[in-house]
């Protein structure tokens, strides 16, 4: 019984510290223009580089991926074309990510 609570205990530390990625801000280039630019922050990431996996327009028929890596201090920038102006950012092993629309 004692086992099984210290690796109860373990698995729900290690999950609480895993690795989050969120948008930080996402902002038209140009008005009048489909590019705009999206920038984030990965928090508790296990490795360096941190890559993610950027899905623009994903509510729409034809979303577009886009791949960008996170430095050292964790942050990123990328340029990005939408027509519907969300976003979604992953780490590429992760399942769920982080939605965001454009302001």
């Amino acid at each position: 019984m004692k086992k099984l609570m210290i690796i109860a205990a373990l698995a729900l530390t290690s999950s609480a510290y895993a690795a989050t990625v969120k948008i930080t801000s996402y902002v038209y280039l140009r008005s009048g223009e489909p590019q705009a630019e999206l920038c984030g922050l990965v928090e508790n990431a296990a490795t360096t580089p941190s890559f993610i996996r950027v899905l623009v327009d994903h509510r729409s028929n034809r979303p577009a991926t886009y791949n960008t890596v996170a430095g050292t201090d964790g942050r990123f920038c990328i340029s990005v074309v939408t027509y519907r102006g969300t976003a979604e950012v992953r780490l590429f092993d992760a399942e769920s990510g982080t939605e965001a629309f454009l302001k």
